[in-house]
């Protein structure tokens, strides 16, 4: 009788441990399903903030097209270093399924002198005005500028931290970024 309980024990165990494997190890590969996957799928806080026209704009107007975010401000040397790569990737993509966002954290006594420079530099893309009097730092976990985030198609974080338009070894647009952005307009 003993026997058999520890029998019938074992193979319970068995069936448990394979009832609740979750990952799949293939070629020394572990792969989730697409079920998984979509569980754990980390979504972008929403916003909305106002463009240099002057228009409302959130993030799931944007929804139905990858999203390049550039989050700076106008003291931001880095920040402005970025500006001509920036504007080859706007010009590269413009007919694509990515739009570039750049978002101003500077203070709310500067948005004029943000409103300008965006003027006077010919700034692309959608320009938006954060502020500082806004939960978006702590949202976006805002530790230092320039901060980039590339957020898909659903509003999903696809890379919180992707590689930045300029690559400061070539001073030339980063060839890196250049191929997760075409990867991503293949899907």
């Amino acid at each position: 009788m003993k026997r058999n309980i520890c029998l019938f024990l074992v193979f319970m165990a068995f069936v448990w441990s394979c009832e609740k494997k979750e990952e799949v190890e293939v070629g020394g590969i572990t792969e989730k399903t697409a079920e998984e996957i979509a569980a754990h799928k980390e979504f972008a806080p929403e916003f909305a903030f106002n463009s240099i026209e002057g228009n409302r704009i959130s993030l799931s107007d944007l929804k139905g097209k990858y999203l390049y975010v550039d989050i700076w401000a106008t003291w931001c040397r880095p920040c402005l270093q970025q500006l001509p790569a920036m504007k080859e990737l706007e010009e590269k993509y413009r007919d694509s399924n990515i739009e570039f966002v750049s978002i101003s954290v500077d203070n709310d006594r500067d948005k004029a002198k943000w409103q300008k420079m965006v003027q006077e530099k010919q700034m692309g893309g959608i320009q938006l005005f954060a502020g500082k009097g806004t939960s978006f730092h702590q949202d976006y976990e805002i530790s230092s500028i320039p901060k980039f985030i590339i957020i898909g198609k659903d509003g999903e974080i696809i890379n919180e931290n992707p590689p930045r338009p300029m690559d400061y070894e070539t001073g030339k647009v980063n060839q890196q970024l250049v191929s997760i952005l075409d990867n991503l307009i293949k899907e």
